[in-house]
């Protein structure tokens, strides 16, 4: 029979191995995206299967075992990050589609997405990082550099509805611009959400308000 400790750590690594599945994906995704390869499949499967089984044995952990307030918080804070890196993977797997969609239109031709790309993908990242090192400071880091995101995303949509009314920009390459960037946003977001799990983690507090 598994210690206490034993389940958790095999809970840390298959947590681990979701994440890095999930980041491949969204950096095949947005490569992808930024430089035209058609060629670029990704499978989201794989992550929806470690969603399941993370969740099946958090919830095995839980009614068998009498945990104390840390392990408990994260039992549940990892439950709530498996959702958060599904929902990562399934935008990864949706910019895929409207990549694919797009045909032969090369986004990076007309708009500069590098940093908000860049900064969603180093958020994902750091926001595991966060949680495997017990680092409070990289969290909020992660949750301060939403910032960026939300402020490239207006900043695009306004580029995006200039080019538009210039007639500089096809309405194909408009319309499937504006939802990737939604997607980008989107990511950041669960990042965040991620973040905030792993403060949770260590302190028991979530968005600032003390839990257990």
């Amino acid at each position: 029979m598994l210690t206490i400790d034993k389940e958790l750590e095999n809970l840390n690594q298959m947590l681990l191995k979701m994440a890095n599945i999930v980041q491949k994906n969204i950096l095949d995704a947005f490569s992808a995206y930024q430089s035209g390869d058609q060629s670029v499949l990704i499978n989201d499967d794989v992550v929806d299967q470690y969603e399941r089984l993370i969740e099946e044995v958090c919830l095995d952990i839980i009614l068998k075992e009498r945990l104390y307030a840390r392990d408990l918080r994260k039992v549940t804070g990892i439950l709530r990050m498996v959702s958060d890196l599904e929902r990562i993977g399934d935008h990864a797997e949706d910019i895929m589609e409207y990549h694919h969609n797009s045909r032969n239109e090369n986004i990076a031709q007309y708009l500069g997405f590098s940093e908000i790309l860049e900064t969603a993908s180093s958020m994902v990242v750091d926001s595991i990082l966060s949680f495997v090192n017990e680092d409070m400071e990289l969290a909020r880091d992660v949750i301060i550099r939403d910032n960026i995101v939300d402020d490239g995303f207006q900043d695009l949509l306004k580029e995006l509805i200039t080019k538009i009314d210039n007639h500089e920009i096809p309405s194909s390459v408009a319309i499937y611009a504006s939802i990737v960037l939604k997607y980008i946003e989107r990511i950041a977001d669960h990042a965040v959400n991620i973040a905030e799990w792993a403060v949770y983690i260590v302190n028991g507090y979530y968005k600032d308000r003390k839990i257990f």
